[in-house]
Protein backbone atom coordinates (compact mmCIF):
# COMPACT_ATOMS: atom_id res chain seq x y z
CA UNK A 1 0.00 0.00 0.00
CA UNK A 2 1.40 3.40 -0.90
CA UNK A 3 1.82 6.62 0.96
CA UNK A 4 -1.55 8.24 1.90
CA UNK A 5 -0.47 11.63 0.47
CA UNK A 6 0.45 10.09 -2.86
CA UNK A 7 -2.12 9.77 -5.65
CA UNK A 8 -2.73 6.34 -7.06
CA UNK A 9 -0.73 5.43 -10.09
CA UNK A 10 -3.94 4.67 -12.04
CA UNK A 11 -5.20 8.27 -11.55
CA UNK A 12 -1.87 9.69 -12.71
CA UNK A 13 -1.99 7.50 -15.79
CA UNK A 14 -5.53 8.70 -16.51
CA UNK A 15 -4.28 12.33 -16.52
CA UNK A 16 -1.60 11.60 -19.06
CA UNK A 17 -3.77 9.40 -21.27
CA UNK A 18 -4.14 10.83 -24.82
CA UNK A 19 -7.55 10.43 -26.45
CA UNK A 20 -7.28 10.02 -30.23
CA UNK A 21 -10.09 11.59 -32.35
CA UNK A 22 -10.66 10.55 -35.94
CA UNK A 23 -9.52 13.25 -38.40
CA UNK A 24 -13.06 13.98 -39.60
CA UNK A 25 -14.39 14.46 -36.05
CA UNK A 26 -12.16 17.38 -35.00
CA UNK A 27 -14.25 19.78 -32.90
CA UNK A 28 -13.37 23.39 -32.24
CA UNK A 29 -13.79 26.97 -33.58
CA UNK A 30 -15.91 26.82 -36.75
CA UNK A 31 -15.80 22.99 -36.53
CA UNK A 32 -19.07 21.77 -34.98
CA UNK A 33 -19.67 18.10 -34.23
CA UNK A 34 -20.28 15.91 -37.25
CA UNK A 35 -23.93 15.30 -36.38
CA UNK A 36 -24.59 19.08 -36.50
CA UNK A 37 -22.76 19.85 -39.75
CA UNK A 38 -24.48 20.50 -43.12
CA UNK A 39 -24.89 17.34 -45.11
CA UNK A 40 -23.20 17.34 -48.52
CA UNK A 41 -25.72 18.02 -51.32
CA UNK A 42 -28.38 19.41 -48.94
CA UNK A 43 -29.26 23.09 -48.44
CA UNK A 44 -28.35 24.67 -45.17
CA UNK A 45 -31.52 26.78 -45.43
CA UNK A 46 -34.29 24.41 -46.58
CA UNK A 47 -36.99 27.09 -46.26
CA UNK A 48 -35.14 29.32 -48.69
CA UNK A 49 -34.44 33.02 -48.57
CA UNK A 50 -36.91 35.02 -46.43
CA UNK A 51 -39.33 37.14 -48.44
CA UNK A 52 -38.65 40.84 -48.70
CA UNK A 53 -41.22 43.40 -47.72
CA UNK A 54 -43.78 44.29 -50.39
CA UNK A 55 -42.52 47.85 -50.68
CA UNK A 56 -38.95 46.63 -51.11
CA UNK A 57 -39.94 44.26 -53.93
CA UNK A 58 -41.80 47.01 -55.79
CA UNK A 59 -38.97 49.53 -55.53
CA UNK A 60 -37.97 50.80 -58.97
CA UNK A 61 -34.95 52.72 -60.09
CA UNK A 62 -35.50 56.42 -60.73
CA UNK A 63 -34.08 57.87 -63.97
CA UNK A 64 -31.11 60.18 -63.50
CA UNK A 65 -32.17 63.77 -62.92
CA UNK A 66 -35.81 62.87 -62.05
CA UNK A 67 -37.38 63.14 -58.63
CA UNK A 68 -39.67 60.29 -57.54
CA UNK A 69 -42.50 62.74 -56.84
CA UNK A 70 -42.22 64.18 -60.34
CA UNK A 71 -42.37 60.71 -61.82
CA UNK A 72 -45.50 59.92 -59.84
CA UNK A 73 -47.09 63.21 -60.88
CA UNK A 74 -46.43 62.57 -64.57
CA UNK A 75 -47.74 59.02 -64.25
CA UNK A 76 -50.96 60.30 -62.70
CA UNK A 77 -51.31 63.09 -65.28
CA UNK A 78 -51.20 60.61 -68.17
CA UNK A 79 -53.13 57.80 -66.47
CA UNK A 80 -56.10 56.87 -68.69
CA UNK A 81 -59.51 57.64 -67.19
CA UNK A 82 -63.02 56.95 -68.46
CA UNK A 83 -64.97 60.04 -69.50
CA UNK A 84 -68.60 60.11 -70.60
CA UNK A 85 -69.42 62.28 -73.60
CA UNK A 86 -73.11 62.07 -74.40
CA UNK A 87 -73.93 58.40 -74.85
CA UNK A 88 -70.29 57.37 -75.28
CA UNK A 89 -67.62 56.53 -72.75
CA UNK A 90 -64.11 57.28 -73.96
CA UNK A 91 -60.66 57.03 -72.41
CA UNK A 92 -58.46 60.10 -72.07
CA UNK A 93 -55.28 60.92 -70.18
CA UNK A 94 -56.24 62.41 -66.82
CA UNK A 95 -54.67 65.78 -67.65
CA UNK A 96 -56.63 65.99 -70.91
CA UNK A 97 -59.82 65.13 -69.05
CA UNK A 98 -59.09 68.01 -66.66
CA UNK A 99 -58.59 70.44 -69.55
CA UNK A 100 -61.75 69.22 -71.25
CA UNK A 101 -63.77 69.64 -68.08
CA UNK A 102 -62.32 73.13 -67.67
CA UNK A 103 -63.22 73.98 -71.27
CA UNK A 104 -66.79 72.79 -70.78
CA UNK A 105 -67.09 74.95 -67.66
CA UNK A 106 -65.67 77.94 -69.55
CA UNK A 107 -68.18 77.53 -72.37
CA UNK A 108 -70.98 77.38 -69.81
CA UNK A 109 -69.96 80.82 -68.51
CA UNK A 110 -67.61 80.01 -65.63
CA UNK A 111 -65.40 83.10 -65.57
CA UNK A 112 -62.68 81.49 -63.50
CA UNK A 113 -62.42 78.63 -66.00
CA UNK A 114 -62.49 81.10 -68.90
CA UNK A 115 -59.58 83.11 -67.48
CA UNK A 116 -57.64 79.96 -66.62
CA UNK A 117 -58.01 78.53 -70.13
CA UNK A 118 -57.09 81.85 -71.77
CA UNK A 119 -53.99 82.26 -69.58
CA UNK A 120 -52.86 78.69 -70.27
CA UNK A 121 -53.27 79.07 -74.04
CA UNK A 122 -51.43 82.41 -74.09
CA UNK A 123 -48.60 80.94 -72.04
CA UNK A 124 -48.21 77.94 -74.34
CA UNK A 125 -48.28 80.08 -77.48
CA UNK A 126 -45.72 82.50 -76.05
CA UNK A 127 -43.42 79.63 -75.09
CA UNK A 128 -43.77 78.19 -78.60
CA UNK A 129 -42.87 81.56 -80.14
CA UNK A 130 -39.77 81.82 -77.97
CA UNK A 131 -38.65 78.30 -78.84
CA UNK A 132 -39.26 78.92 -82.56
CA UNK A 133 -37.28 82.16 -82.47
CA UNK A 134 -34.38 80.50 -80.64
CA UNK A 135 -34.45 77.60 -83.12
CA UNK A 136 -34.39 80.03 -86.05
CA UNK A 137 -31.47 81.99 -84.61
CA UNK A 138 -29.48 78.81 -84.01
CA UNK A 139 -30.17 77.52 -87.52
CA UNK A 140 -29.21 80.84 -89.15
CA UNK A 141 -25.98 81.12 -87.15
CA UNK A 142 -25.06 77.55 -88.07
CA UNK A 143 -25.89 77.99 -91.75
CA UNK A 144 -24.10 81.34 -92.15
CA UNK A 145 -21.07 80.29 -90.13
CA UNK A 146 -20.44 77.04 -92.02
CA UNK A 147 -21.17 78.62 -95.40
CA UNK A 148 -18.47 81.21 -94.77
CA UNK A 149 -16.00 78.59 -93.54
CA UNK A 150 -16.55 76.38 -96.60
CA UNK A 151 -16.09 79.37 -98.91
CA UNK A 152 -12.92 80.40 -97.09
CA UNK A 153 -11.41 76.92 -97.42
CA UNK A 154 -12.22 76.77 -101.13
CA UNK A 155 -10.71 80.18 -101.78
CA UNK A 156 -7.51 79.28 -99.95
CA UNK A 157 -7.20 75.80 -101.46
CA UNK A 158 -7.71 74.10 -98.11
CA UNK A 159 -9.62 70.83 -97.54
CA UNK A 160 -13.32 71.64 -97.66
CA UNK A 161 -15.12 70.59 -94.45
CA UNK A 162 -18.26 68.47 -94.66
CA UNK A 163 -20.31 69.32 -91.56
CA UNK A 164 -23.41 67.31 -90.70
CA UNK A 165 -25.96 68.64 -91.28
CA UNK A 166 -24.58 70.48 -94.29
CA UNK A 167 -25.45 74.21 -94.37
CA UNK A 168 -26.95 73.78 -97.85
CA UNK A 169 -29.37 71.23 -96.38
CA UNK A 170 -30.76 73.72 -93.85
CA UNK A 171 -33.82 75.31 -95.45
CA UNK A 172 -35.16 78.45 -93.78
CA UNK A 173 -38.54 79.93 -94.69
CA UNK A 174 -38.31 83.56 -93.58
CA UNK A 175 -42.03 84.12 -94.19
CA UNK A 176 -43.05 81.54 -91.58
CA UNK A 177 -39.74 81.30 -89.66
CA UNK A 178 -39.89 77.54 -90.28
CA UNK A 179 -36.64 75.56 -90.39
CA UNK A 180 -36.22 72.13 -91.93
CA UNK A 181 -33.23 69.95 -92.76
CA UNK A 182 -33.35 68.42 -96.25
CA UNK A 183 -30.49 65.99 -95.77
CA UNK A 184 -28.72 63.82 -93.21
CA UNK A 185 -28.85 65.11 -89.66
CA UNK A 186 -26.26 62.85 -88.03
CA UNK A 187 -23.09 60.99 -88.98
CA UNK A 188 -25.04 57.73 -88.97
CA UNK A 189 -27.62 59.15 -91.38
CA UNK A 190 -24.78 60.52 -93.51
CA UNK A 191 -23.33 57.01 -93.89
CA UNK A 192 -26.75 55.69 -94.92
CA UNK A 193 -27.16 58.48 -97.47
CA UNK A 194 -23.69 57.80 -98.88
CA UNK A 195 -24.64 54.13 -99.33
CA UNK A 196 -27.84 55.10 -101.16
CA UNK A 197 -25.93 57.47 -103.43
CA UNK A 198 -23.38 54.72 -104.14
CA UNK A 199 -26.20 52.32 -105.10
CA UNK A 200 -27.65 54.98 -107.38
CA UNK A 201 -24.25 55.42 -109.05
CA UNK A 202 -24.03 51.64 -109.56
CA UNK A 203 -27.49 51.64 -111.14
CA UNK A 204 -26.38 54.42 -113.49
CA UNK A 205 -23.35 52.38 -114.58
CA UNK A 206 -25.51 49.33 -115.24
CA UNK A 207 -27.98 51.42 -117.25
CA UNK A 208 -25.12 52.69 -119.39
CA UNK A 209 -23.82 49.14 -120.00
CA UNK A 210 -27.26 47.72 -120.79
CA UNK A 211 -28.05 50.59 -123.15
CA UNK A 212 -24.73 50.19 -124.95
CA UNK A 213 -25.09 46.40 -125.31
CA UNK A 214 -28.71 46.74 -126.39
CA UNK A 215 -27.83 49.11 -129.21
CA UNK A 216 -25.00 46.88 -130.39
CA UNK A 217 -26.87 43.57 -130.24
CA UNK A 218 -28.55 42.20 -133.37
CA UNK A 219 -30.20 39.18 -131.74
CA UNK A 220 -33.87 39.77 -130.83
CA UNK A 221 -33.78 37.45 -127.80
CA UNK A 222 -30.62 39.09 -126.44
CA UNK A 223 -32.07 42.55 -127.03
CA UNK A 224 -35.15 41.51 -125.06
CA UNK A 225 -33.01 40.37 -122.09
CA UNK A 226 -30.87 43.50 -122.22
CA UNK A 227 -33.93 45.74 -122.34
CA UNK A 228 -35.40 44.00 -119.29
CA UNK A 229 -32.15 44.50 -117.37
CA UNK A 230 -32.00 48.09 -118.57
CA UNK A 231 -35.49 48.83 -117.23
CA UNK A 232 -34.74 47.05 -113.96
CA UNK A 233 -31.63 49.16 -113.26
CA UNK A 234 -33.47 52.28 -114.37
CA UNK A 235 -36.22 51.55 -111.84
CA UNK A 236 -33.65 51.11 -109.05
CA UNK A 237 -32.14 54.47 -109.97
CA UNK A 238 -35.55 56.16 -109.90
CA UNK A 239 -36.53 54.58 -106.57
CA UNK A 240 -33.47 56.08 -104.90
CA UNK A 241 -33.52 59.35 -106.80
CA UNK A 242 -37.23 60.07 -106.28
CA UNK A 243 -36.81 59.95 -102.50
CA UNK A 244 -33.88 62.35 -102.42
CA UNK A 245 -34.22 66.08 -101.67
CA UNK A 246 -33.83 68.36 -104.67
CA UNK A 247 -30.18 69.13 -103.93
CA UNK A 248 -29.28 65.45 -104.13
CA UNK A 249 -31.28 64.52 -107.23
CA UNK A 250 -29.46 63.48 -110.41
CA UNK A 251 -30.48 63.13 -114.04
CA UNK A 252 -30.31 59.59 -115.41
CA UNK A 253 -28.20 59.18 -118.52
CA UNK A 254 -29.38 56.79 -121.26
CA UNK A 255 -32.95 56.78 -119.96
CA UNK A 256 -35.26 54.38 -121.77
CA UNK A 257 -38.67 55.66 -122.77
CA UNK A 258 -39.90 52.36 -124.13
CA UNK A 259 -43.05 50.70 -122.84
CA UNK A 260 -42.60 49.42 -119.28
CA UNK A 261 -39.77 51.79 -118.40
CA UNK A 262 -40.06 53.88 -115.24
CA UNK A 263 -40.30 57.66 -115.29
CA UNK A 264 -38.97 60.22 -112.79
CA UNK A 265 -41.35 60.53 -109.86
CA UNK A 266 -43.27 57.35 -110.71
CA UNK A 267 -41.08 54.64 -109.15
CA UNK A 268 -43.12 54.38 -105.92
CA UNK A 269 -46.37 54.03 -107.87
CA UNK A 270 -44.84 51.31 -110.07
CA UNK A 271 -43.62 49.36 -107.04
CA UNK A 272 -47.03 49.66 -105.33
CA UNK A 273 -48.76 48.38 -108.45
CA UNK A 274 -46.35 45.44 -108.64
CA UNK A 275 -47.02 44.54 -105.03
CA UNK A 276 -50.78 44.60 -105.64
CA UNK A 277 -50.42 42.38 -108.70
CA UNK A 278 -48.02 39.99 -106.93
CA UNK A 279 -45.09 40.75 -109.21
CA UNK A 280 -41.57 41.04 -107.82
Amino acid sequence: MGDPGEEPRDAEAAKTQVVTVPPGNVVGYRKPPVEHRFQKGASGNPRGRPRQAQASRQKKSVPFGSEPANQLLIAEAYRPVAVREGDKVIELPAIQAVFRSMGVSAMKGNRFAQKMIADLVRGVEEEDRKLAAAHLDTAMDYKIGWTREIKRCRNQGLPVPTPVPHPDDIIVDLRTNAVRIAGPRTEEEKREWDECLAHRAEAQEQVNLCAQDFRRSRKPRMKEILLSDWHHEQLLFDIINDNMPERYKAKLENRSYREGASRPGQASAIMAERRRSGKS
